[in-house]
């Protein structure tokens, strides 16, 4: 493993850096389409996660790979023109319009970062002798935003407050999931859902240099949209010795003439509550469904600032590059094996999906799906990926992972294996396999692909048979993922199943 780079987490990245980061990787066209559709889900759902987080340099580089992986990368596969793969390019171009003009509106607030920094840089230089060089940041997560503390943290150290964020993550959601519309409202007003969920992503925001001409935009529509009061321990929030006027929300209180008095704005109806079938999937924190008033916040002193909270990488690639930290539930492996038992007594394989969530710079496995699946002795391949795109859309999560068995075999990824493993890590790095060999002992293990120069090879090799040879070494091609030596840290999780088979 490459030694840990020596990186300056207070230098933010440029627009620039961070635009070269989000179009460094690597599409082949040789790929099932499919993979690539679920690819570009991961990344989009990355993109909102950071952003609700308030880290805006990792959601701008995660929207600009989306915009070039939907607009560009997608359109050049054999089969993006068949019948059965437009419907879902469809639903994934749909979003570029808004991504784009949220992204004009982050690369403000990303400049401003820059420019602070640089200032601070030449105070520093006139005041003291030049620090020590370091190497240049490579890690767009650590990019922060100068207007706010914040702490950089050993997810190792720190599981008992990384679980707490997951748990308070895990109630929101399920807060959320009770406010969704039912799935047939869902299809009938896609385009008006998908209007409304990118413009409640952009107020998720803290500008103080919002628009009056946005405000006017909500105000005209026929939606309510619900004021962002962030409740997640990773708060965005500016500081109080921005030099510029309007200042961030919600601290300190706007001007009196922008100031609602508090039984109503002046000349203007109080807003409707938010109503049941808002669409949760933007990303909004639920907010309490008593009268509407001025925030508590508005009449009082404005309170200390939140630190802000992210984890710092885990581990690194052999390239390298920072991979992030996985939590996986104690107790999912017990029921993964549970459910596959009577396919494991008829020496039949059987697969499923790690799901979950970015919170905070770590990933965190929150569900276990078994999908709709042909089993053999050998493969499990998974049906109907409808469902689980659904489901996951729905659920607001992204695939970690997978994890199958091998009932008549020991622990180890075989050549197909490995082939499955690079569709997942070609476009998440920290992707990992989890195979349980109930009647061999290691009787499970925890591993992800090399790379280089085991994604490389995967990505390159053409071969289909479950057990074919490769150029590279086989104890080189891939490594175990669990901790001490990888990223991935045994927790105290709880873990949802969701069965999708015979659904459809």
């Amino acid at each position: 493993m490459a030694s840990t780079p020596n990186m300056d987490s207070d230098r933010p990245l440029s627009v620039r850096e961070l635009t070269d980061l989000g179009l460094q990787y690597d599409f082949l066209p040789q790929l099932p389409l499919n993979r690539w559709y679920r690819a570009a889900e991961v990344v989009y759902r990355e993109a909102t996660h950071y952003l609700r987080d308030g880290n805006t340099p990792q959601a701008f580089m995660m929207f600009q790979r989306y915009c070039d992986l939907v607009m560009y990368k997608l359109r050049t596969h054999p089969d993006i023109n068949l019948p059965e793969s437009r419907p879902q390019y469809k639903t994934l171009s749909k979003r570029i319009p808004a991504i784009i003009e949220l992204m004009e509106s982050m690369r403000v607030e990303i400049d401003e970062y820059y420019s602070r920094w640089e200032a601070r840089m030449r105070a520093q230089r006139r005041s003291q002798p030049p620090a020590k060089s370091t190497i240049r940041l490579v890690d767009p997560a650590l990019s922060w935003n100068h207007a706010s503390p914040g702490s950089i943290l050993d997810a190792r150290s720190n599981k008992d407050l990384a679980i707490e964020m997951a748990n308070k993550e895990r109630l929101r959601r399920r807060n959320a999931t009770k406010m969704a519309p039912s799935r047939s409202s869902r299809i009938i007003s896609e385009d008006e859902l998908q209007r409304r969920n990118m413009e409640a992503v952009r107020n998720q925001l803290d500008r103080s240099y919002r628009t009056s001409d946005t405000n006017d935009l909500l105000q005209s529509t026929n939606y309510s949209y619900p004021s962002i009061k962030q409740s997640a321990p990773l708060s965005y929030e500016s500081a109080p010795r921005r030099p510029s006027p309007p200042p961030a929300r919600p601290m300190p209180p706007r001007p009196p003439k922008q100031l609602p008095e508090p039984s109503r704005p002046p000349s203007v109806s109080p807003p409707p509550r938010p109503r049941k079938e808002l669409d949760t999937e933007a990303f909004v924190t639920t907010r309490s469904q008593s009268p509407v008033r001025p925030p508590k916040e508005a009449l009082e002193p404005a309170p200390e600032p939140k630190r802000r909270y992210t984890f710092k990488p885990e581990k690194y690639l052999e390239n390298g590059d920072p991979i992030r930290s996985i939590f996986l539930p104690e107790s999912l492996r017990r029921r993964f094996l549970a459910i596959a038992e009577p396919n494991t007594r008829r020496g039949l394989e059987m697969c499923g999906l790690l799901c979950g969530a970015n919170i905070n710079n770590a990933l965190f496995i929150t569900h276990l799906v078994i999908p709709d699946q042909d089993c053999t002795e050998n493969t499990c391949d998974t049906r109907n990926e409808a469902d689980i795109w659904e489901f996951c859309d729905k659920e607001e999560l992204i695939q970690i992972g997978w994890i199958h068995t091998h009932p008549t075999q020991t622990c180890f990824l075989s050549s197909r294996d490995m082939h499955t493993q690079a569709s997942y890590q070609a476009m998440l790095s920290e992707s990992i396999a989890i195979v349980c060999a109930p009647r061999y002992e290691p009787s499970w293990g925890v591993f992800r692909l090399t790379n280089p120069p085991g994604l490389p090879e995967m990505l390159k090799c053409r071969k289909t048979d479950p057990f074919h040879p490769h150029d590279v070494p086989g104890d080189q091609l891939y490594v175990n993922a669990l901790q001490p030596a990888g990223h991935v840290i045994e927790a105290d999780l709880n873990v949802d199943v969701c069965d999708l088979r015979g659904k459809t």
